[in-house]
């Protein structure tokens, strides 16, 4: 899979591998398209490098930003434990056209792959790939709240079902997802309503007969917990559920000019006040989570979109926390974080 938030270099040889002469050009085209993989577009864009030099090595053509703004990620809603299209992947098909004597000469390196909105770590190399599980999120286990929502992504097959099995001590829900090749269908999004298993203490969740992750069920009597989602490092949203102190606040931005008319005897102002926004804020308390729940978190700081989820709402937020310091069991015994969060709106409407 393509992670369009790195770099995906194409390596492109200069020789064609049809034909021993050396091109004057070639052209990269490049194909991007959502649903069945064999409707190709006939649009696409084009790279072209030029051999002024008569080179014979290789090229290498980084290919992300042609891919990027094609893809949307949904944010799907739902009332009850589902497997839902997550519409969160294209299809990419290049194929590369020599040009010898100035003659175009008949494609080839013709590949087609699917392509998110993810990325890789810098020291994973270029071209990262995915989970070879096929699980679009992290396998840890993590605390949830008794009426939380769980998203788990998973990449469907192209050739065979894949079965989704969520359980409890007292309930047991299994979901089917037939082979697609349809881009909007093979990635994920497994919806689970915690308050369907809320009787119990723990939900496991399996793939194709495999345990995934173990979601934690946690009852807290003081404060309101709150779901959070995020885009992680497959391109896919994810939830995370923050359980303690909530802190509530309001930022007040403004303008201002020096007035000439009339006198502050008289109840004017010599400076007003203009263009006043309001924006609410947030300071909240991830609650005791496990030492390996850190992986999860430094995915969170590499994301740039929040939702705060309730009630099949999207609440859009803003991470206002610049640094993440990593505890540890070793130094810190009780691993707790606090976050800050800004409301991605201004109280009074003004779009």
């Amino acid at each position: 899979m393509i992670k369009t938030l790195s770099p995906y270099y194409k390596i492109i040889p200069w020789l064609s591998p049809s034909s021993v002469e050396v091109p004057n050009k070639y052209i990269l085209n490049i194909y991007v398209w959502s649903g069945e993989k064999t409707s190709v577009p006939v649009t696409f864009r084009e790279y072209e490098n030029t051999n002024h030099l008569n080179r014979i090595g290789n090229t290498e053509v980084n290919i992300s930003n042609y891919i990027k703004d094609f893809i949307e990620v949904d944010r799907l809603t739902n009332t009850t434990t589902s497997i839902n299209d997550a519409n969160s992947l294209v299809w990419v098909k290049t194929e590369v056209i020599y040009y010898i004597n100035d003659v175009a000469q008949t494609p080839e390196f013709e590949e087609t792959k699917l392509a998110s909105y993810g990325y890789g770590y810098s020291m994973e190399g270029i071209n990262p790939t995915s989970p070879n599980n096929n699980v679009l999120s992290l396998p840890i286990e993590q605390k949830v709240s008794k009426n939380s929502v769980y998203l788990f992504p998973f990449l469907a097959s192209e050739t065979i079902s894949t079965t989704i099995t969520i359980e409890s001590e007292s309930n047991t829900v299994n979901l089917t997802k037939t082979a697609t090749t349809n881009s909007n269908e093979l990635a994920q999004q497994v919806w689970i309503e915690c308050s369907e298993f809320n009787q119990d203490e723990y939900i496991e969740i399996s793939k194709d007969g495999v345990l995934i992750t173990t979601l934690l069920v946690t009852e807290e009597e003081r404060h309101t917990p709150l779901d959070i989602v995020f885009t992680n490092k497959e391109g896919q949203l994810q939830t995370i559920t923050l359980f303690k102190e909530i802190t509530n606040k309001i930022k007040r931005d403004s303008e201002s000019y020096e007035s000439g008319f009339g006198q502050p005897k008289d109840g004017v102002h010599q400076y007003q006040t203009y263009n006043v926004r309001n924006q609410k804020i947030f300071s909240i308390n991830s609650g005791f989570v496990k030492e390996d729940n850190n992986e999860i978190f430094e995915q969170f700081f590499e994301s740039s979109n929040f939702w705060n989820l309730k009630d099949n709402i999207y609440t859009p937020i803003n991470l206002e926390s610049s640094s993440f310091e990593y505890k540890t069991l070793d130094k810190d015994r009780l691993i707790n974080y606090k976050l800050d969060f800004k409301y991605s709106f201004t109280q009074k409407n003004s779009i």
